[in-house]
């Protein structure tokens, strides 16, 4: 399944890599209690409605992946700018590796994504324009 957010912020993909961490996950995102130490795979994570995980961070073109490999759904998201589906947002695109799954998981999922979209809004600044050398723009829909 993906689950995907729109934050409508301006910026461009060295801010989001330079702003946008495991450890300023809890400034972002408000279902996000805490981050503890880095432990074998990766650094201790605290989910408000999940509870206890680890997890781990990567630059990917756009921005940054964070993914939790204990978790049994393989819960994975990005955030991106840049690129379509909506090239002058901040993407907040998210998956997990299961068809379907019930209501209370996709509803948990679904508050991970739109806390992270509030918290980027509230909270990012933007101060940086976009690289004008992509080349290819397709507006959002």
């Amino acid at each position: 399944m993906e689950f995907f957010e729109f934050a409508d912020v301006v910026t461009s993909q060295e801010e989001i890599r330079a702003k946008v961490s495991v450890e300023t996950l809890p400034d972002y995102c408000a279902e996000v209690e805490a981050v503890d130490a880095l432990e074998e795979l990766g650094r201790v994570i605290y989910f408000r409605q999940w509870g206890r995980f680890h997890i781990r961070q990567e630059t990917v073109m756009g921005g940054v992946r964070f993914s939790v490999p204990d978790c049994p759904n393989a819960l994975a998201w990005t955030v991106t700018t840049g690129y379509p589906p909506c090239f002058e947002k901040i993407v907040l695109h998210a998956t997990i590796n299961r068809t379907e799954h019930s209501p209370e998981f996709i509803g948990a999922t679904q508050a991970l994504l739109a806390a992270f979209k509030t918290g980027l809004e509230g909270n990012f600044s933007g101060e940086s324009a976009r690289d004008a050398s992509i080349r290819f723009r397709i507006p959002c829909l």
